[in-house]
């Protein structure tokens, strides 16, 4: 591996100097890297991180500096160029994350010798229908629908296959791939799944009932989630939120279809990573 790009997360401190040395340090190896930001840009209820414009064509390595955050943000951004993503810490826990700063160098020696594996991650692809028209966008972690007020609850109806399977009221409903359960999924109180398998993970958010709890269908499933109306007959809200973007609200009536992405995220693991080693370690 000889072509490499670097996306520094401008809110880490000494992100882009660290950037800069790792370009350095390869182009003295003879391999060839950029730099580009992670920062905000939004453009209508369209939100993006990183330009894939200015991902040169032929990199074989996005070398991401961050946290998971970070990751999961370029890793939903440049889906459609299908280059794998080599993670380096600089965040909290660091889950998704393969290096670390007291590391990078011999990790980053393996890369251009080769001495790695790469994963294939499941992602969503999640379809909002609504009255004013419909919108489409893509997920390596979950799809939440959330309540907007604080202290009220929200009504769903859960289809999987079309096939109505349950209405509860909650306070939102998460939506995970494997890779995601071990985040907002597991937090909720839902299970975590290997990487490897490809399934979706369904979690109510503090449902108002003894029987709601969390399952998981195939991956080849989809589900549909529609906002009901509130008490009264009145018209609820709720916002819907891609690996935490906020992509925009809906209300009763109003619904979101969730299944199997075409695209996958790869991620470069070193040789010897084991991911039941990483949950104990990070999790605990």
């Amino acid at each position: 591996m000889d072509r490499f790009c670097v996306i520094a997360n401008a809110d880490k401190k000494n992100a882009y100097r660290t950037a800069f040395e790792i370009a350095d340090y390869l182009n003295e190896k003879g391999c060839f890297c950029t730099v580009i930001e992670n920062s905000l840009k939004k453009k209508d209820i369209n939100t993006s991180y990183t330009d894939i414009k200015n991902i040169p064509e032929n990199t074989g390595c996005v070398i991401v500096l961050g946290g998971d955050g970070t990751m999961i943000q370029a890793a939903s951004d440049i889906a459609v160029k299908d280059i794998p993503l080599f993670g380096i810490n600089l965040g909290g826990v660091g889950f998704l994350t393969e290096s670390d700063p007291d590391n990078m160098w011999e990790d980053i020696d393996s890369l251009i010798a080769g001495r790695y594996r790469i994963e294939k991650r499941m992602m969503l692809d999640g379809n909002i229908d609504a009255k004013g028209g419909s919108y489409s966008c893509i997920a390596l972690n979950d799809f939440v629908v959330s309540k907007r007020d604080v202290g009220k609850l929200i009504g769903f109806d859960l289809y999987v296959n079309d096939v109505f399977l349950d209405s509860f009221f909650a306070d939102g409903i998460i939506i995970s791939t494997p890779t995601g359960s071990t985040g907002y999924n597991l937090s909720a109180g839902g299970p975590i799944l290997s990487p490897q398998i490809e399934s979706i993970c369904v979690t109510p958010i503090c449902p108002h009932s003894l029987n709601d709890r969390s399952f998981v269908i195939s991956g080849d499933d989809e589900v549909l989630i529609r906002l009901t109306e509130g008490k009264n007959s009145a018209v609820d809200s709720a916002m819907v939120i891609s690996d935490g973007r906020n992509v925009m609200d809906i209300v009763s009536g109003e619904s979101l279809r969730v299944g199997k992405s075409e695209y996958y995220t790869k991620i470069i693991l070193k040789e010897n990573t084991n991911f039941y080693h990483r949950m104990r370690t990070k999790l605990n």
